[in-house]
């Protein structure tokens, strides 16, 4: 599942060039080599650099993410290796019983494909308060924070603020202020606030690699003997890949938890956390029952570091790289009327959820048979719905857009419900949609009689219609499919395009 990205097979020997004289240039140090080369290296590894060593740097202008060995020809484990960082595996256990973590060095030119790091040199790098001591002497990330260990994550937020202030009018230095954010980022992550209580009460829990690798990594060690590893006994460094970014989220697409919430959006591959301290408004869990009711659109600002998971399709395990916001560096901007938006959802599952099982029989009901809107609502009205209620619900999935809907229902003459998809009779074309996050719109050319067309494509898959299986896709009219993709002015455009209509409405948000 979590392979190694081959590096190329160049050895490093090859490469090394011995140290002859070294010069401060301001930040950086500058290494004259014994072939008459002069090497810039950053602050960070020239620190580790001395007269006799041997360097070996892949590029003429180094930066943090350079690939760059250093070599200490006289003391064994000591070598230092600098290189941008791809995915980290989960904890593993070598032949001894010791759990370790592998880093991927995709494009390596040194020869080496990964980096192996034992989980104890993780836990020390990342759970230490002060890194030179030893972990039986550590302060907890609590004790910084000033908090018990059952902190809410609200409460976490707020104690994060106050102590940051509190070491600001102390004057705390830079690396002081940086310890403390990383213990409130690593706190306010769910999973690895887990791993980290474990390794508190047992100090030798395997721990994983936090945000899963990605980022420019600094570490001592040695080689292995083929040279295609590199076996780390201490982290110097590592400053994970992230920008800036101000993305919109929709309270419908969160999961709600009791003491948090979490946005993952698949299509922009993001995740979000969101504590009643940054979101001021008190949910529980129960939102998530009722959250597709809920309209209204946040702007959250926020740091987002590169991390990733592997993920099984098609048979292949595949690496599904994706981007985390810092909670430290999350800002979130409420648009007015908010609240009233949320009362309003509110109210109306006050008032539809009390007839969940008559919604769960007309469920089942669309997903045998394909039913007409007018004929849905005579269903509800007869099931004892009041007459206001929007049968579009009986399927909507949470994380759908409501706007895909709202401009095929403008432009639809009537809908049909069937099994989890809606079908939309158009003035000169049939659109099937799925009211779901993830799927494509498929259009159809216009049938001489909509609802034979309906039972026709009652009898197929969307699946078997697109590789048109038994000529199905090509005897209903399949004329193609829109993604949702990442601007709606795209998707509206190419369905205008599609249906045989102007395109003279644009989306607010593409």
């Amino acid at each position: 599942m979590e392979t190694v990205v081959a590096a190329s097979t160049r050895p490093v020997m090859e490469m090394l060039a011995r140290v002859r004289e070294l010069k401060h240039q301001g930040s950086a140090l500058v290494c004259a080599t014994a072939d008459g080369r002069e090497v810039t290296l950053t602050r960070l590894v020239g620190s580790n650099v001395r007269i006799g060593d041997e360097v070996a740097v892949a590029d003429s202008s180094p930066t943090a993410g350079t690939e760059i060995y250093v070599r200490k020809p006289s003391i064994r484990g000591a070598d230092v290796y600098q290189v941008k960082a791809g995915y980290a595996t989960l904890p593993k256990q070598d032949k001894r019983g010791e759990s370790f973590v592998r880093v991927q060095v995709p494009n390596g030119q040194f020869g080496i494909g990964a980096i192996h790091i034992p989980c104890p040199i993780i836990r020390d790098y990342f759970f230490s308060v002060n890194r030179n001591a030893a972990w039986a002497k550590q302060p907890t990330f609590y004790y910084l924070l000033r908090l018990p260990k059952d902190v809410t994550f609200k409460e976490l937020r707020l104690a994060y603020r106050l102590r940051r202030l509190e070491m600001q009018q102390e004057n705390a230095s830079p690396s002081d202020l940086a310890t403390l954010e990383r213990a409130y980022n690593l706190l306010a992550d769910p999973n690895i606030r887990v791993q980290y209580d474990s390794v508190l009460r047992d100090a030798t829990t395997p721990v994983a690699f936090p945000y899963s690798g990605f980022g420019s990594l600094v570490v001592r060690g040695e080689k292995s003997l083929d040279g295609c590893a590199f076996f780390a006994n201490r982290i110097l460094a590592f400053l994970p890949e992230h920008r800036r970014r101000t993305v919109p989220m929709p309270l419908r697409k969160l999961d709600y938890f009791e003491d948090y919430a979490i946005l993952r959006d698949r299509n922009r591959k993001i995740e979000i956390l969101v504590d009643h301290q940054l979101l001021p408004i008190r949910w529980d869990p129960t939102w998530s029952r009722w959250r597709n009711l809920i309209s209204a659109t946040v702007q959250i600002s926020a740091d987002f570091v590169h991390t990733g998971h592997y993920r099984k399709r098609s048979g292949e395990w595949k690496l599904i790289e994706c981007e985390t916001a810092l909670p430290s560096r999350t800002e979130l901007t409420i648009p007015d009327g908010l609240e009233e938006e949320i009362l309003k959802a509110r109210a109306a599952h006050t008032r539809f959820g009390q007839y969940w099982k008559q919604i769960d029989r007309l469920r089942a009901h669309v997903e045998q048979i394909p039913t007409e809107r007018d004929e849905l609502r005579r269903l509800c009205w007869n099931q004892g719905l009041p007459g206001d209620f929007d049968v579009a619900q009986i399927t909507w999935r949470p994380d759908y857009d409501a706007y895909y809907h709202e401009q095929l229902s403008k432009r639809a003459r009537t809908m049909y419900l069937f099994r989890d998809e809606y079908i939309f009779d158009l003035a000169k074309a049939v659109v099937v949609e799925v009211p779901q996050a993830g799927h494509a719109t498929y259009v159809f050319s216009k049938p001489p009689d909509v609802k034979g067309w309906v039972w026709q494509y009652a009898k197929t898959t969307r699946q078997d219609v697109r590789l048109n299986r038994s000529n199905i896709g090509e005897s209903l009219g399949f004329l193609g499919r829109i993604v949702h993709g990442k601007t709606k002015s795209e998707w509206l455009r190419e369905l205008c395009l599609r249906v045989g209509e102007l395109n003279d409405t644009s989306p607010k948000d593409s």
